[in-house]
């Protein structure tokens, strides 16, 4: 599962998911993060036997988790299929199909944003 987890800042300096991981046994893989003194946002996958232990864990402790189906999200009405965002995908998550038209693999992005910028036409954003 992929989430965006939001920290508070007064659970900055706390080793939740540390914990979480040693407790749960979870695969913890962080796509994407920016936490300061003041809080915080992470981008990350979960996936483990008591995932859903986890996430309530996580939660219990102050960490508001946001589950997402999309990482990015395609505009089709300004997309022109230019391909532009192709080869700068460092995951392969975008390819261009058999009819030519821009295809993103929500599963496989990283939400690194090279594509979002790398587009002419502003047709690519971040599921925030």
């Amino acid at each position: 599962m992929k989430a965006w987890l939001r920290f508070l800042p007064t659970i900055v300096n706390k080793a939740i998911m540390s914990d979480a991981i040693k407790i749960y046994d979870i695969d913890f893989n962080i796509l994407r993060a920016h936490i300061n003194p003041r809080g915080g946002k992470m981008l990350v996958e979960i996936s483990g036997p008591q995932e859903n232990e986890c996430i309530q864990y996580m939660e219990e402790q102050g960490i508001e988790v946001i589950p997402i189906m999309r990482v990015v999200q395609k505009d089709s009405e300004k997309c022109v299929d230019c391909g532009a965002c192709v080869s700068l995908c460092p995951v392969k998550a975008i390819c261009i199909q058999d009819d030519w038209g821009v295809e993103i693999d929500n599963q496989n992005c990283i939400g690194c944003g090279f594509c979002v910028n790398s587009c002419p036409t502003k047709a690519i954003s971040l599921m925030e």
